[in-house]
């Protein structure tokens, strides 16, 4: 329905929804309409619009971006491809690869050379490591193992970088010869 809303804007054909929401209710496969009025408040549609121009997200919300470098353990990114991670790994420096999956994950496939500590019963001030340590964490999708970055963060440790899209993404463009789940 939102892409036929598009299609009516772009030709300038149809009632295209603006000033109505439709409501769907899926328990009772219903639909309703709801008139909503312009908010001449709006900053972004009212009267005085303050905002003209797409905001820089990074720097909104101050999350770092994906990198591409190997050189990454400078403490201002979290996210590492895995074509970086690959480069980390066959190069001199050798972090610490921490798998945050469960056990019956792990048996499925893993990256070599990681070390095993489920999310379940993650404890960042158990983990053996020093704080000043490089890291680089993963599970399946980099979802788990961006919480377990944010422990080891609070606890203090500083080098610290989780793989994006996780081992299934390292699947896919590393190692295609990996069994996916």
């Amino acid at each position: 329905m939102q892409a036929t809303e598009v299609i009516k804007l772009v030709l300038g054909e149809g009632l295209p929804m603006i000033g109505r929401l439709l409501l769907y209710d899926a328990m009772k496969m219903s639909f309703r309409e709801v008139k909503v009025r312009r908010n001449p408040d709006c900053e972004l549609c009212g009267e005085h619009p303050s905002v003209k121009e797409l905001i820089d997200y990074q720097a909104f919300c101050n999350v770092p971006l994906g990198v591409e470098e190997a050189e990454v353990f400078d403490g201002s990114a979290y996210e590492m491809t895995p074509k970086a991670l690959k480069q980390l790994l066959d190069s001199d420096e050798q972090p610490v690869l921490l798998d945050v999956r469960e056990p019956y994950e792990w048996d499925i496939c893993r990256i070599e050379g990681a070390e095993l500590m489920p999310l379940s019963s993650f404890k960042a001030d158990q983990t053996g490591i020093t704080t000043d340590t490089p890291i680089v964490l993963y599970c399946y999708k980099g979802v788990r193992s961006m919480s377990a970055l944010q422990e080891l963060k609070k606890a203090g440790f500083s080098k610290l970088n989780n793989l994006e899209g996780g081992i299934d993404r390292w699947a896919l463009e590393v190692d295609p010869d990996m069994p996916r789940y």
